[in-house]
């Protein structure tokens, strides 16, 4: 099978990693130079159609192929910025639609919890784990509450993939820890794992001892994966929100202790004056405060759809509180 991925940050590394390794055709679109062994690369913007078109319908560089990919992954991201994510985000999103719309393919999208507000603290798929019943799946059509501007942008993205003609995926991730991830870029890396692991003080946003999930970074590909290959079976009706198989749900506190040496380790809380003072000058400090509601009390993501009906499983908790690579974290 031949798939287009757009983007190669953490997650769409871990993507195109995935569907080499399963004997897949991928190729890959970004701006950057880069891709994993294996995948191509096609320097660019998301954003361009006729670029998009090319890829969509042929090979990497535009020849003629028998049948367009079988879907598209969008993942580009941009920094950690209300007024950078809508600025960048919206268009890209409904350039890779259109022309998805075009050739009758899937478009599967990785998606946070920003923008079920507090609804976040407890994400549930529903009685059947299906998305005719389940939470996520009720928001997109009248349970979306943001309750920051970076959830209000995530919204603005849900709505318009409900009311595009093409057939769109969203699998709703919490936090995210992986392989393919910047340690610098993510909170639980750079400020929990890492440190805790290497004996030394973690600091913590919000409570330490509230309950968070975290998401396996080949986890949540692995779901977007499932998501593509069952694509008309999970969105009937042209779009569908799904939750990727979550491993850990601890509170941060225990995080820290489950990967320290001794078991035993010192946490801190970052008092949120210190990021609102930051934040004069740190766009991504002032975002993280305004996250605020999503750190002083539970985040919890449940089992979905693609557990109960197609059997996917995460990463045992072991495993991934074993990796490697924390010590180099």
């Amino acid at each position: 099978m031949r798939y287009l991925i757009t983007g190669a940050g953490k997650i769409g590394s871990q993507l195109a990693l995935d569907l080499v390794a399963s004997g897949h055709h991928v190729t890959v679109i970004r701006r950057g130079t880069g891709v994993p062994d294996g995948a191509d690369l096609v320097r660019g913007d998301a954003g361009d159609r006729d670029l998009l078109r090319r890829v969509v319908a042929g090979g990497p560089g535009g020849e003629p192929v028998a049948e367009p990919v079988a879907a598209v992954f969008h993942c580009i991201h941009t920094s950690y910025d209300a007024r950078a994510w809508a600025a960048d985000l919206p268009a890209r999103e409904q350039a890779v639609m259109d022309v998805a719309a075009e050739y009758g393919v899937p478009v599967v999208f990785p998606e946070s919890v920003y923008a079920f507000g507090t609804a976040a603290q407890d994400l549930d798929g529903g009685p059947d784990g299906g998305p005719d019943g389940g939470t996520a799946e009720r928001a997109v059509t009248g349970e979306v509450e943001p309750a920051s501007p970076l959830g209000e942008i995530r919204a603005r993205l849900l709505a318009a993939r409900a009311a595009h003609p093409a057939r769109t995926l969203s699998v709703v991730a919490a936090d995210l820890i992986g392989p393919t991830a910047d340690p610098a870029s993510v909170v639980f890396q750079l400020l929990v794992f890492g440190p805790a692991a290497a004996g030394k003080r973690a600091w913590v946003l919000g409570d330490p001892d509230v309950p968070r999930s975290v998401t396996w970074i080949p986890d949540l590909t692995a779901a977007m994966v499932s998501a593509a290959e069952h694509a008309g079976e999970l969105a009937p009706r042209g779009t569908a929100v799904l939750l990727a198989p979550t491993t850990l749900t601890m509170t941060q506190r225990q995080m820290a202790e489950a990967v320290a040496p001794d078991g035993r380790a010192r946490v801190s809380h970052i008092p949120w004056w210190i990021l609102r003072v930051a934040g004069v000058f740190s766009p991504m400090m002032r975002e993280l405060r305004r996250q605020r509601y999503l750190w002083d009390a539970p985040a919890v993501l449940r089992p979905g759809h693609l557990e109960e009906r197609y059997g996917l499983r995460p990463t045992a908790q072991k495993d991934v509180l074993t990796r490697s690579h924390w010590s180099h974290s």
